[in-house]
């Protein structure tokens, strides 16, 4: 049974591991043919199928819940990814949007390594080399990974390490950092005005993997002219919009309601 291009039994089944995935326990054939609405021979024989390939099971007590090949297939998935190559495309609309370099980094300890970059063509080399460690306390990306700590987190993390003055601009001050990275968290982004590198100023924001984790941050670093400039706000959207966008294809769902 097709609907244009969609298998319909196909759907069906989607639609119960979805509903087992979302029960977070086991579920009797009359629970899940209620919670479907489809009829229960129909369940039934889906439930069947399903149980052939390991993608459910049944209890002792006869209920259904999610099979051990779904975790199977989950362990592949993520052995497959590779973080710069879904990130790339991105990252490169991204760079010709905004005529700025563009980073991928990762927090590591109490630094921030560049996984990844796309380079202006032409323009004066601005980002770190792939690889490189940079301060986690006065670059963009670093505040991101700050501000998705706990604060005694982040607290016991800036006390274990020796804040340089790297600019006039470097903030060094515990208290003020931790309410950057607060102001981070409820922006959704963070800037770096000129703290580490005079006359360099970028945006980061957080990239999410599917479990909702902050685990990478992208984000562009030029010579904007100001940070209350226009192209700078624009930038400020366009990286925004790309951190969700590879963050929706690491799985991350968003949650709008919640």
């Amino acid at each position: 049974m097709r609907d244009g291009n969609i298998i319909l039994s196909v759907a069906k089944a989607m639609e119960l591991l979805q509903i087992l995935s979302r029960a977070g326990r086991p579920l009797s054939l009359k629970e899940l043919t209620d919670l479907c609405g489809y009829p229960k021979s129909t369940v039934f024989g889906l439930l069947t199928t399903m149980r052939l390939h390991d993608v459910v099971t049944q209890t002792p007590e006869g209920k259904y819940t999610l099979g051990l090949r779904l975790f199977e297939y989950g362990r592949q998935v993520e052995r497959s990814w590779d973080i710069s190559r879904v990130a790339r495309p991105y990252m490169e609309h991204l760079c010709r949007q905004t005529g700025a370099s563009v980073m991928l980094s990762v927090c590591e300890g109490g630094s921030v390594i560049t996984l990844d970059q796309v380079e202006t063509r032409g323009g004066l080399r601005v980002v770190s080399d792939t690889g490189s460690r940079l301060p986690i306390y006065c670059t963009s990306q670093g505040k991101v990974f700050l501000a998705h700590m706990s604060r005694s987190g982040a607290e016991a993390l800036l006390r274990g390490q020796s804040l340089t003055q790297f600019t006039p601009h470097t903030i060094t001050d515990i208290p003020s950092l931790l309410r950057e990275a607060e102001a981070c968290r409820a922006n959704g982004y963070a800037i770096e005005n000129g703290e580490y590198k005079i006359g360099l100023r970028s945006i980061s924001a957080p990239v999410r993997t599917v479990e909702g984790k902050v685990r990478y941050a992208v984000g562009v670093i030029g010579m904007f002219r100001s940070v209350h400039s226009d192209e700078f706000h624009s930038a400020v959207e366009q990286v925004c919009a790309t951190a969700a966008m590879i963050s929706a294809a690491l799985g991350y769902q968003s949650n709008p309601t919640g």
